[in-house]
């Protein structure tokens, strides 16, 4: 008796981790079908940031998935200047400054992948530092951004304006509710973001425009 216990024990057990697995895999197909959707789309540059993936579309927008579900699209409706210097022979590969306050970022450990992706670490002037960050260039275009005879990296007022995003998480707060009524109405919520001279210290003012 006690043996067939066990054995009904172990089938139950069985059976809840396979239905556990099977749920998991189908949880939400729609928002796969989605990321995938996007990035089939032809764009100007893919970067991967943790959880976090930014699809530079050809529109000046950027479309922002965390995990497999779309976050939402944000623009930067003011100009990012920056400008950039290489260095083969430092740590840094590719340090990024910002003119007019003198803030940064710096790339590097280059690692470019077979999968079409440039693998690096990013420090921010804030102090924090992003490890294995994932960039791919467009494909709109068929010629690889080269920086020089460096792995290919986006120099690009997208890819910074992400990396501010990305670094601006606690100022975006205040657009959360907004969001989160287009959201409640099926739409599509694309973010205008104004940036004041800093790039790490504040988002001066976001609006929310909601379409279908």
């Amino acid at each position: 008796m006690k043996k067939i216990t066990q054995s009904l024990l172990s089938i139950l057990v069985l059976s809840i981790i396979l239905h556990s697995c099977s749920t998991d895999s189908e949880e939400n197909p729609a928002a796969n079908q989605e990321l995938e959707k996007e990035l089939a789309l032809e764009n100007d540059g893919v970067l991967k940031i943790q959880s976090a993936t930014y699809i530079f579309k050809n529109t000046g927008e950027t479309a922002k998935f965390i995990s497999q579900d779309r976050d939402f699209n944000f623009k930067f409706v003011n100009e990012l200047s920056f400008e950039a210097s290489q260095n083969k022979h430092a740590v840094e590969g590719l340090k990024i400054t910002n003119p007019e306050t003198d803030e940064y970022l710096i790339f590097s450990h280059f690692e470019e992948l077979k999968n079409g992706f440039v693998k690096f670490d990013a420090e921010l002037s804030t102090g924090e530092v992003l490890r294995s960050l994932m960039y791919k260039p467009g494909n709109a275009n068929g010629s690889p951004n080269k920086w020089h005879d460096e792995p290919a990296i986006g120099v690009t007022p997208p890819v910074i304006g992400a990396m501010i995003e990305y670094s601006q998480q606690e100022q975006l707060k205040n657009c959360r509710a907004a969001l989160q009524v287009c959201a409640n109405t099926n739409g599509f919520p694309t973010v205008a973001l104004t940036n004041g001279k800093g790039w790490f210290t504040s988002i001066e003012s976001c609006a929310i425009d909601c379409h279908d």
